[in-house]
């Protein structure tokens, strides 16, 4: 019967072991988000983090209902799918925040409030774990005892309690060892969880430790887009679980040892399991507001009480470059020094079961001398004055912080005499006591670095920085689009931009990438109307308006665009290290699964996993927006000769004696006839040589030898679409590109036209093709369209013709020669793009 009595104690423990309640957490995640860089303080613009993460689409993160529960098993981790509840979803509404409106936000929140969830709760929390595992157990942390809960008989309901940061990162000694997953791991939202959530939402593969496995197989293409998104929802409840759990160190009764169930009470004023904790009924209140909160054993009373918001004043955000850190800098007796925020609410406050004359921590002192003491009339919590003026004497202190180097002085620590920690009755023998004065001013000094804390852990799990740009050549990937195969090689600059995250003493530590893996992802929507012929295909008729591409629903399918978002993923890049700031080349193969050309909203992330800093398993991401596959056409248009401002046929030129008169030089005219001819070696169709090149024509990116007259080359490249990845709006950049063009086998240049720009002598310039849909802030989108050109009946993004240059114009005279040119013959070779040869490179 003892025994019974005993495990009924630890249950009630479990019940009401949790820290702040879920609307509290949820408050204090939500102010963590608006100060860390994925809220860059609230802005109504589209944060630089949250587009180099890729999350700036339409819906990055699903429907707002699926995520997985990672659980262990003897092949690895199995996820298993499941779905929000309404039991999350309005506590989001009791704080006005609209489940979804902000969907990283949401998800962040639902992990904050799901941590704490509990069968014995009263009533039960929603379970998603595997029934029996007590997660509240697991939320306390003393860093002065570098322990976890150590309530009586706990090893009868659970005897592997672990530690918070333990719990948290997912490691079985996360101070010692913190690269080292806890096997099997019992917590199924910890870090360790939030990264492979967070590689599977960017790649759609996990690795089993010697090779990296596609978990696409057998999925169709919107199972797949669901189970990134699902991925990508999962990282981010995680991570809000996390957050919670360092938010726990802001409450002194996880960081002292302090169970607070208010179960097995045998009396008005003692609890076997502690008493409910006040402090955080009243800071529920606050946060959701009431005027007036329910407290649990041993009072069993409503406390009426002014309703004030939660107070988050600013706090610098901490940048540690370990996570431990953020909870403890120096576990033991040293964190009396530490920085951590377990180290400042485990010293700084008294707590119920903790308080003033107690013995089991040298901080916030015992000594009565080492406070001043001021007389207080008592006043209820609902501000009005009690009728019994028995005084209460109010101790007040000093509170340091050795994170800022500064200390709250004056902070009311505690109170000593007849009042209750209601100060409802003066009929009880004189105590110290904690009442709203005291919790008041723990929230002003706990909150917001709770809020901080938390923000520096998002923006540390987020660090890991990669900036894409092109490679000398000029363009990411090239193919000749007589073969119409896709793009087999992509070719990057990748910079570290990881800025340097400091050590306990404030020490900047640099953050390498080593020994990991690149990986090149290129996600897009499939172009439904594509052909070869490029007759058909997003930015021409009927495809070349946004309405008609996109429609009214951005993530639905219309005839020209799949609603669906599809990746594909090269192979992974082995042997690249990255130090700070550095740049290198890299290439990235999709031999075995080209990179499509029938695509629109095109963007480009390169995927990082591996060691960066401290961490043996990160994971780092770049993104930027590339421009769909864009065309350049180049076509021998020699049968046609420019004479003033406008071209002609041979035979036009040879039977009008006003044209013959322009013709320079004038040998080409033979006047000894009469009427004036054209002599035969003069103005006559001709094979182009080429090279083509966005850099150094030393080194082109194609070229031709003997391209016949009427027909033409088409190569298809990717190149950047906007100017960086930071700007609100992406800005288009034109790429220059230089064309040298002889007679086959000949040292005559011809002239080259187009909009007035000359070549060989000039580069000219093409905008980037876009068919993308872009959010220009959180809840706004526009559809950028490109519409394309048509030269002599053959469609291309950029075309270029050849005439004969008949007068010795300066090569960019303008003329008609898009006008009058006649189209090439339909349904033969004259309209198929002419073989090219692209450079080795690419290939």
């Amino acid at each position: 019967m003892i025994k019974r009595l005993v495990l009924l104690a630890i249950l009630a423990v479990v019940g009401e072991a949790r820290a702040y309640e879920q609307a509290t957490h949820a408050a204090i995640t939500e102010a963590a988000y608006v100060l860390s860089d994925l809220g860059i303080g609230g802005t109504a613009t589209i944060p630089p983090l949250v587009r180099t993460l890729g999350l700036d689409g339409f819906a990055p993160l699903g429907d707002g209902r699926r995520y997985f529960e990672f659980i262990g098993s003897p092949a690895g981790l199995a996820p298993f799918e499941r779905a929000t509840q309404q039991y999350e979803q309005g506590i989001l509404r009791s704080l006005d925040v609209v489940p979804g409106a902000d969907p990283l936000l949401t998800w962040l929140m639902y992990g904050a409030i799901r941590e704490d969830d509990n069968a014995s709760e009263d009533p039960a929390t929603p379970q998603d774990v595997a029934p029996g595992v007590r997660r509240p157990l697991n939320h306390f942390f003393d860093p002065y005892f570098n322990r976890p809960l150590t309530a009586p008989a706990l090893l009868l309901i659970d005897s592997d309690v672990h530690k918070n940061p333990d719990w948290a990162i997912g490691a079985r000694d996360s101070f010692l060892d913190p690269n080292t997953p806890e096997s099997p791991r019992r917590n199924s939202f910890s870090v360790f969880d939030a990264r492979e959530a967070m590689f599977r939402a960017l790649t759609l593969m996990t690795s089993n430790g010697s090779e990296f496995i596609d978990l696409s197989a057998g999925l169709d293409q919107a199972r797949r887009q669901q189970a990134r998104q699902a991925y990508w929802a999962t990282a981010f409840r995680a991570l809000g679980d996390v957050l919670h759990l360092n938010q726990d160190m802001a409450q002194p009764q996880h960081t002292r040892n302090e169970p607070h169930s208010g179960a097995l009470c045998p009396s008005a004023h003692i609890c076997l399991t502690g008493h409910t904790s006040v402090y955080e009924k009243y800071l529920n209140a606050r946060a959701i507001p009431q005027a007036k909160f329910f407290v649990g054993a041993p009072f069993n009373a409503f406390v009426a009480t002014v309703a004030v918001p939660l107070p988050f004043d600013p706090y610098p955000i901490p940048a540690f470059t370990k996570l431990t850190d953020y909870w403890s800098t120096a576990p033991g007796v040293q964190s009396a020094t530490g920085k951590g925020l377990a180290d400042y609410s485990n010293r700084g406050f008294f707590t119920a079961g903790n308080n003033l004359g107690s013995t089991d921590y040298p901080m916030p002192s015992s000594r009565p001398s080492d406070y001043a003491i001021r007389t207080i009339a008592p006043v209820r919590w609902d501000g009005n004055p009690t009728i019994d003026q028995t005084p209460s004497y109010v101790y007040f202190g000093t509170v340091s912080d050795t994170f800022t180097q500064a200390s709250a002085s004056n902070v009311p620590l505690t109170s000593y005499g007849l009042w209750d920690q209601f100060l409802v009755s003066s009929a009880h023998p004189a105590a110290y006591t904690l009442n709203r004065v005291h919790y008041d001013a723990m929230a002003k000094l706990l909150l917001p670095r709770a809020a901080a804390y938390s923000a520096g852990l998002v923006n540390f799990f987020f660090r890991g920085r990669l900036d894409i740009s092109l490679p000398d050549e000029g363009a990411y990937a090239v193919t000749d689009h007589s073969t119409d195969a896709g793009f087999t090689v992509l070719r990057a600059k990748i910079t570290n931009l990881t800025a340097p995250f400091v050590d306990s003493t404030g020490t900047p530590q640099a953050q390498r990438m080593s020994d990991g893996q690149f990986f090149a992802v290129v996600r897009y929507h499939q172009d439904r109307k594509y052909a070869k012929s490029l007759d058909s295909v997003v930015g021409v008729a009927p495809c070349n308006e946004p309405l008609a591409v996109v429609g009214q629903d951005p993530a639905g399918s219309t005839e020209c665009r799949d609603g669906i978002e599809r990746i594909i993923v090269s192979h992974p890049l082995y042997g690249m290290s990255l130090d700070s700031g550095e740049q290198k080349l890299a290439e990235f193969d999709f031999r075995d699964s080209p990179i499509p050309l029938d695509m629109t909203d095109v963007v480009l992330q390169i995927v990082y996993r591996g060691e960066l800093g401290q961490e043996a398993d990160a994971v780092a991401v770049g993104t930027v927006d590339v421009t769909e596959p864009a065309y350049f056409m180049y076509q021998n248009a020699s049968d046609y000769i420019h004479l003033g401002e406008h071209v002609y046929t041979r035979g036009q030129i040879d039977g009008d004696p006003d044209l013959l008169a322009q013709v320079q030089p004038t040998f080409c005219v033979d006047r000894q006839q009469s009427p004036p001819h054209l002599r035969l070696q003069c103005l006559n169709p001709f094979e182009l040589d080429l090279i083509v090149s966005f850099g150094d024509l030393a080194n082109p990116i194609a070229k031709v030898i003997g391209l016949p007259n009427r027909r033409f080359i088409r190569f298809a490249y990717l190149g950047d679409a906007d100017e960086s990845t930071g700007t609100p709006v992406a800005k288009k950049r034109v790429r220059p590109i230089r064309i040298e063009a002889r007679r086959h086998a000949a040292d005559e240049k011809a002239l080259l036209d187009q909009d007035g720009t000359c070549l060989p002598h000039d580069p000219f310039d093409i905008g980037p093709r876009r068919s993308q849909l872009v959010a220009d802030s959180p809840n706004h989108y526009i559809y950028h369209l490109g519409s394309f050109g048509r030269l002599r009946g053959v469609n291309g993004w950029y075309n270029v013709a050849c005439v004969v240059d008949g007068d010795a114009s300066t090569p960019g005279t303008p003329d008609d020669r898009k006008d009058v040119m006649t189209s090439l013959t339909p349904l033969t070779e004259e309209v198929v793009p002419y073989p090219t040869t692209i450079m080795p490179d690419y290939l």
